[in-house]
């Protein structure tokens, strides 16, 4: 008897994320086989886009350092 196991959203996101990063000691030979399969069943990660810390300004022509772009 198999017992079947939900996952919510989030929970997915981390099993996908972990599939995708993490080192596996089954990438090789028949192992890389069954994680291929698996990471195929769970999917690529889903990308959020959030957006970034500012750039800072600093004046540093006291030290010699010019900002030239």
């Amino acid at each position: 008897m198999q017992k079947e196991i939900f996952f919510t959203e989030e929970e997915m996101q981390i099993i996908r994320v972990c599939l995708h990063n993490a080192p596996i000691p089954y990438d090789q030979g028949e192992g890389a086989k069954k994680l291929k399969k698996l990471q195929e069943k769970a999917g690529p990660p889903i990308s959020r886009s959030q957006p970034g810390i500012e750039k800072a300004e600093y004046d540093l022509t006291p030290y010699g350092i010019s900002n030239n772009e």
